[in-house]
This record gives structure tokens, sequence and C-alpha cells, in this order.
């Protein structure tokens, strides 16, 4: 659950006298245009809720169907796996056909308050002289996919521009990307190469959004959510932190909370644990590494302390290597002061957004400190 701050603590956290008076007086402005959306029965958009049901109900009709007629052996169950997420996009193609104009109205009405979403968030990062980037990658690659489909809407075509248009960070994605963090947090049981390919695939069609750019005491900094699609289950948000270090790094280094997965790609083959020097932290975390040192001087028990913050008793996970540090804290939408599906926003997500950029400020000190007295000591 977040840490909950009065404004005096968030404005002693920032080093922002004025953030309560700058939220009411210039953050709160920019959203009361925004445009509420009647609420369904499940808190859903309520135009879509008929959208969804037709779409669910032509997707179980086409899986049982398919189902039925596999043959029951190890084929079955492989065509069986191809074919669910080839039905689920077909259904979703299916139901944005048939109602394409509620659709559409959604997704205007979703630019619309993306756009004011955007504005407060620059406001706050102008403020404390980060910069706000509103869709990091540009539109994300199913939309992408779907603009490109010679039936698409001209308006769905226009909607992928426009995220790109308020796109950026590129390189930071890619880091994010190859440095295999930005994956499901359950094990996948596949060979090395098959692996790489689903992992890869999983990455690039990840939506990524809420970006902050920005530097502190000597360490660049790029930050970004990502969203993580969970069966049966609410998605998950991931905060991807990524932190250029002062200097290059002497290995590969892993880190993560007990019984979550580690990082993909790095070759663990010279890997070996590295004790963490705290009993509690030997209790909840594993740190792993070429370089035993170095392992214990990014994440020493100050970096520790201000990721477990950041992280609220969720998942984390962090990887060092080459002049990188990343750390991947799932948990819920930390920038998400408006709703765009729905359009609410309230002073209590406003409070909670400062509180979330403060939480992950301290994190980037921390780091930034230590790379501070591994220069001194050096």
């Amino acid at each position: 659950m977040p840490m909950t701050y009065d404004w005096i603590d968030i404005e002693r956290r920032l080093g922002l006298r004025d953030a309560q008076s700058f939220a009411r007086n210039v953050v709160e402005p920019c959203l009361r245009d925004v445009v509420a959306e009647p609420d369904g029965m499940d808190g859903a958009p309520d135009r879509m809720q008929l959208p969804t049901s037709v779409g669910f109900v032509v997707f179980l009709v086409l899986l049982f169907f398919a189902a039925s007629i596999l043959p029951n052996n190890f084929v079955g169950e492989v065509l069986k796996f191809i074919l669910f997420p080839l039905l689920f996009l077909a259904s979703i193609a299916g139901s944005f056909f048939v109602f394409k104009d509620r659709f559409i109205g959604l997704f205007l009405a979703g630019r619309d308050r993306f756009l004011l979403r955007s504005k407060a968030l620059t406001a706050i990062a102008e403020r404390l002289g980060l910069t706000y980037v509103p869709s990091p990658g540009g539109a994300p690659e199913l939309l992408k996919r779907f603009a490109k489909w010679k039936f698409a809407p001209k308006e769905l075509q226009e909607i992928a521009t426009f995220l790109d248009d308020h796109g950026g960070m590129d390189d930071a994605l890619a880091d994010v990307r190859r440095s295999g963090i930005m994956a499901p947090s359950v094990a996948v049981l596949a060979s090395v190469e098959q692996k790489e390919k689903y992992l890869k695939q999983y990455s690039e069609f990840a939506q990524v959004e809420d970006g902050f750019q920005g530097s502190r005491n000597g360490v660049a900094f790029n930050a970004f959510e990502w969203i993580e699609s969970v069966e049966d289950a609410p998605n998950v948000h991931h905060l991807a932190l990524v932190m250029t270090a002062p200097t290059r790094l002497y290995g590969v280094t892993q880190f993560r909370t007990k019984g979550a997965t580690w990082p993909t790609t790095a070759d663990v083959n010279e890997m070996k644990q590295v004790g963490l020097g705290v009993p509690e932290f030997e209790k909840r975390f594993r740190l792993r590494s070429t370089d035993q040192v170095e392992a214990r001087v990014i994440f020493n028990p100050a970096v520790i302390e201000r990721a477990i913050t950041l992280a609220h008793d969720e998942t984390l996970r962090a990887v060092a290597f080459d002049d990188l540090i990343i750390f991947d804290v799932a948990g819920e939408n930390r920038f998400e002061m408006v709703d765009l599906a729905t359009g609410a926003w309230s002073e209590a997500s406003i409070h909670q957004t400062f509180a979330n950029i403060a939480e992950m400020l301290e994190l980037v000190d921390a780091v930034a400190h230590a790379f501070m007295l591994r220069a001194k000591s050096a």
C-alpha cells in the first residue's frame, strides 16, 4: 500500500516549500476542464459495457468451439496455446468493427483527458526541474498494428500518430528491454532461444506511459511505467527507473525480492550470491553479482531502504551493468492523477502523485550518494 505523507512531509522530501499551494493554484486548474465519463456497473465507462460483454462472449464461444474440435493430446494443447491470443485479438477486432463509434468516441475523450493530465504533470515536472514525457516510445505496438490495418478508421490512425507525437525516451526504453527486467512476474518455461524470442516480443508489446527525465546530484535518470497484463487478475503497473552512473561499472549485478524472478538476459555463469549485511534484508531479498564489492556499494542499506519505500511492499527487482542501474518496481499506477478512461481525479490523487514522485527522487538521490561515496574511497 502507498505510504501516507502529509503535505509538510512531501514538501520536505521534495525540497519544495510551496508544493501544496502549487498543487492548489497550478495543478488543479489544469484538471478542472476534464470531462468525467458516466460509470458502468463495474466502474468501467458506461459506453464500454456492451462492447466489452459482446466481445468477451464471442471470445469464449470461439475458444470453446476450438477446444471441442482440437485433438486431446500434446498437439492439441499447443494449438490451443497458439489460438488463445489469436482468438482474443479477433474478438477485439470484431467488437471494434461493430461498435466502432463507441470506441472512437471513447478514444477521443481519452485523448482530451490525456492532454489535460499531461499539462498538469508537465507543470509538476518543470517545477521540480524535470521533464515529463506523456507517451514514452510513442503509440503502443498493438495500436500501431491496428492502425495500419486497411479497414482501420482514420480516427484510429490519428490517435496512433498523436501518441507518437508525444513520445520520446526511446534510448531508456531500449535499455530496459535489453536489461531483461521488462518481463512477466511468472517464470517462462521454454528453451533459451524460445524464451528470448518470447521476452523480446513481450517487451515490445508492453504498454508504456508517464515518463520523467532529469538529473540529481550527477546521476541522470529516466523513469516510466509499463503495464503487465495478468490473466484472471488486475493489470500490474511497473515503475522502471533507469539511472546512468557517473562512471562505468566493472561487473553485472542483479537484485530482487525473494520469490521474484531474476532479470532474464544476463549471463549468470560468473555471478555469485552477495550478502546484504542486514539480517532483515537477507530474509527479504537476494543479491548476486560478478563483482561483490561493487554490488555492496551500489545496493547499500540506504539504497535498499529507499527502494523498499518506493515498492510499498510489492515486488522489487534491479540490475546494474555497463553504466546503468535499473530498478523495476511493481505496484499501483503511481502517476494516475487523472483516470483516462473515466476522467476521475481528486485532491487525493494529486497529493498521492506528489508523494510518489518524492519517493522516486529519493531513490535516485540514494544511488547518487552511493557513487559519491565510491568516488571518495577510490
